[in-house]
């Protein structure tokens, strides 16, 4: 009799064991089932993100527009512009260009673009009905052109089109400037 108690307590155990390992393995899966959805979710909103940027460039192309090749093949919505050629732009533009500059007030001590608009970057998604959204030309700058960089990228995501971002930022700028008042 004791024997069988004891192969049935054997038994048993092996039993847990295995619901245990089993019931592991089934929490293991369905955790595994809803990263790769995660996964694939992030891969589809990365892929229809990339289509738009390609459909939007595409369209450019379709009006006549003059695409770099670094918007095509970084996928830009706006120009990378030098010094000579964003006051060349600007000029051409006249008083239809808007300048934006968006470092902060402390970094405008030393001047800013004549005519510039001051909304420093971490502003922007508040006040970006201060832009112009009918497509006319929108020079951004920053100290060196990487903050400038980002902000066209956001904007042109955003849907603003006619974005430069002058390279080299500020000291890249041949034009006149002006302390700020």
């Amino acid at each position: 009799m004791w024997i069988q108690i004891a192969s049935s307590a054997a038994v048993l155990f092996v039993a847990f064991v295995a619901y245990t390992r089993a019931t592991a393995a089934q929490r293991a899966a369905e955790d595994a089932s809803r990263a790769a959805s995660r996964s694939a979710e992030a891969v589809r909103e990365d892929l229809e993100q990339r289509v738009d940027v390609l459909q939007r460039l595409l369209a450019k192309v379709a009006s006549g527009d003059k695409l770099t090749p670094e918007m095509i093949e970084d996928g830009q919505l706006w120009k990378d512009v030098q010094g000579d050629e964003a006051l060349s732009l600007m000029k051409e533009a006249g008083s239809n260009a808007l300048i934006l500059d968006v470092r902060t007030p402390e970094e405008t001590a030393a001047g800013i673009i004549e005519g510039a608009v001051l909304i420093p970057m971490d502003e922007i998604e508040e006040r970006r009905a201060e832009l112009p959204t009918d497509g006319r030309p929108v020079l951004v700058y920053c100290a060196m052109g990487g903050r400038s960089a980002a902000v066209c990228d956001h904007l042109a995501k955003e849907g603003i089109q006619g974005l430069h971002n002058l390279v080299g930022g500020f000291g890249a700028w041949p034009g006149s400037t002006s302390k700020p008042s």
